[in-house]
């Protein structure tokens, strides 16, 4: 099981890297903030995995006082990631949401979400007797989050519907941020439901999601000439005119 977990690890970086590679080539500062999320993916990742192979001990529990550093590391950054994950379905549904007079409603209203959701964990989950939160409310924050994030993607898939001059590319990507999110959610629910023997079942469902949204993210930013040649018959198998 534990080279299912690493093939997965590393197909996941690659599609991130071709992410990144394909979003400096073209829209990078359309898409931003979707540039920010992707690097830190990539060097928390590296940042983590490194700390593992040099700490060998650190992942498989030998090593008492760098195993509490690793899941300590482990868990604030996969809070961070649903963090930035909520705030970038925000970015992008205030991109395709406000517009005129509305911008600064909108701007407003969706400014309140981020504060309701960064403020929840605290109210609605048990910190822990210690001064570091214990695993079930980074697990439970995780959940919230990618939940929120889902629901709000929605809304945003929703916005881009109604829009008759919807961005083709932004539909895209909101498409494989969706499927990362909501696997995400369904991954963290189903965790409070099995055993930890059974805890590789929702591990490698997030993972095959969250591969699955990175794809489709490399295809929104593959360079138009390149998709429609693949799409285009070859010249020597062209129809002949009628």
């Amino acid at each position: 099981m534990i080279y299912v977990y690493y093939l997965l690890e590393i197909s996941a970086s690659l599609a991130l890297l071709s992410v990144l590679i394909l979003l400096l080539r073209g829209p990078f500062r359309k898409f931003w903030p979707l540039v920010g999320y992707v690097v830190w993916e990539l060097l928390s990742n590296a940042a983590l995995t490194s700390f593992g192979l040099v700490n060998a001990g650190s992942v498989t529990g030998e090593n008492a006082e760098a195993g509490r550093w690793y899941a300590r590391l482990y868990w604030s950054n996969d809070v961070v990631v649903d963090v930035l994950r909520f705030l970038l379905v925000i970015l992008l549904t205030y991109k395709a949401t406000a517009g005129g007079t509305r911008r600064l409603p909108i701007g407003r209203i969706l400014g309140g979400i981020v504060v309701v959701a960064l403020v929840l964990p605290f109210l609605l989950f048990q910190w822990g007797p210690k001064p570091w939160p214990r695993t079930t409310w980074f697990d439970s924050t995780s959940e919230l989050l990618n939940f929120g994030a889902a629901i709000m993607n929605l809304i945003l898939w929703g916005a881009l519907l109604a829009d008759r001059k919807r961005d083709p590319q932004l539909a895209i990507v909101s498409i494989g941020l969706g499927v990362v999110v909501t696997g995400a959610a369904i991954s963290y629910g189903f965790r409070h439901l099995v055993s930890l023997e059974a805890l590789f079942i929702p591990n490698i469902f997030l993972m095959l999601t969250e591969l699955a949204g990175w794809t489709i993210w490399c295809r929104a930013f593959w360079p138009a000439q390149e998709r429609r040649a693949t799409l285009d018959p070859a010249p020597g198998n062209a129809m002949p005119p009628a």
